[in-house]
Parts: C-alpha cells; sequence; structure tokens
C-alpha cells in the first residue's frame, strides 16, 4: 500500500490512498426549531362598581318673612326687591290680617327721609289689632309710622299705645313728637319676638284719636 497524495472531489487526503472521499450530507446546517410559545393569556379586568350617584345638598329652609303695606289695596316691591303685601282682614281662613279698622290712602302725601316712602303714604286706623299665624320661634318685629293726617298739626293730638305679644312695646307713642313733626317716618323695632302657640299679636289702644300704622315686618331670626 503505497502512501501520497490524491485530490478527490476536492479533496485531499494525504496518507493512505482510499478509494473515495466521503462527504456527509449531515454537514449541511440545519436551522433549529423554534419551540411553540405559550399563548399569552388575556387579561381580563376587574369589572368596575358604578359611581354613587351625585346627590344634591339639601336647600336650607327659608325663613319666614312678611312684610304688610298697611291700608294698601295692591302689593308693593321697594328698590331692594322686598314685596310688601297688601293689607287684609282678618278671617280664620287666613293667615293673617288686621282686627277692625279702617283704610287710608294719601298718594303724593310727601313723606321723606326714607326710600320706601310709598308705605307711608297709606294707613290702617282705629283698628284693634293684627294676628299673624307663623312658626313657633323667634321674630324681629318692626312697626312703621308717619303722621299724614292733616288734621295733626303739632304733638299730644294723636297719642296710642301698643303691644306685642301681649306686652306693652310702645307706651304713649306719639308719632307727630316721636319722629319730629308732620310726613316723617317712624321706625320701631322689637327683637326676639318669641312664638310658643303659632301665633304672633300685636295691639293697639286707643288714647288720643285713633290709632294707625303704615307698615309692618315680620322677620324670623
Amino acid at each position: 500500500m503505497k502512501l501520497g497524495r490524491l485530490v478527490v472531489g476536492g479533496c485531499m487526503v494525504v496518507g493512505l490512498l482510499l478509494a473515495g472521499c466521503h462527504q456527509s450530507d449531515s454537514s449541511v446546517a440545519q436551522e433549529p426549531t423554534t419551540p411553540a410559545q405559550p399563548p399569552t393569556p388575556t387579561t381580563v379586568e376587574a369589572a368596575q362598581p358604578p359611581a354613587p350617584p351625585v346627590v344634591a345638598a339639601p336647600e336650607p329652609a327659608k325663613k319666614f318673612v312678611l312684610r304688610v303695606n298697611c291700608g294698601a289695596f295692591e302689593p308693593y316691591t321697594d328698590k331692594s326687591g322686598n314685596i310688601w303685601a297688601a293689607d287684609q282682614d282678618f278671617e280664620a281662613n287666613k293667615a293673617w290680617g288686621a282686627e277692625y279698622g279702617s283704610t287710608m290712602d294719601r298718594v303724593g302725601a310727601g313723606v321723606t327721609g326714607t326710600d320706601v316712602a310709598t308705605i307711608y303714604e297709606t294707613e290702617r286706623y282705629s283698628m284693634d289689632g293684627y294676628k299673624f299665624k307663623v312658626p313657633n320661634g323667634k321674630y324681629t318685629v318692626r312697626l312703621h309710622f308717619a303722621e299724614t293726617y292733616e288734621g295733626i298739626t303739632g304733638p299730644g293730638e294723636r297719642v296710642f299705645s301698643v303691644s306685642v305679644q301681649g306686652k306693652e312695646a310702645l307706651k304713649d307713642l306719639d308719632p307727630f313728637k316721636a319722629a319730629g313733626g308732620a310726613l316723617k317716618p317712624l321706625v320701631k323695632e322689637f327683637k326676639g319676638v318669641s312664638v310658643e302657640n303659632g301665633q304672633l299679636v300685636i295691639g293697639f289702644t286707643y288714647n288720643v284719636e285713633n290709632p294707625q300704622i303704615c307698615g309692618i315686618e315680620i322677620l324670623a331670626e
């Protein structure tokens, strides 16, 4: 057996001469197979509870307010937007009103020193009082007076007393004197008036000439 070189199929073999050079097909590289990936699980979002309904805050209860334009036949709205009710007589089916008396309207009387001169142009006179059905509680009561009768020309010609809830509030009131003359407004205010039986009463007592009043305000505190 001879040693020698032999080129077979492009292969050089040094050593023993062989019958041929064998190439295996296994020399061809195979791409590795990528293992299948498991499916990505689907994420299920937890159900969100519904948002609670929006509930509007309850409006505070409105306080009782009543303004009366005594002696007037029509309601009146002043410059501040306050409504003054027309006067009325008290009856069982009404929430308020005057007990007896007569009314007078002196349009253009010329009352000065007030933004609500209209209130002082009308009046109720010769009445026993006013009654108001109101919720129990505390109230501010304002009484408005003005001497507009041409027959009253000086102090002492009209004098009367006023009670609130049965207690004397104004003793021997002389509107002409207290206001400083005729055609001038006079306001008397009483705070903390207590109502425990659902009724607020204002009474008038004759002294000299007839009692009179131009306006009443009942305001819950």
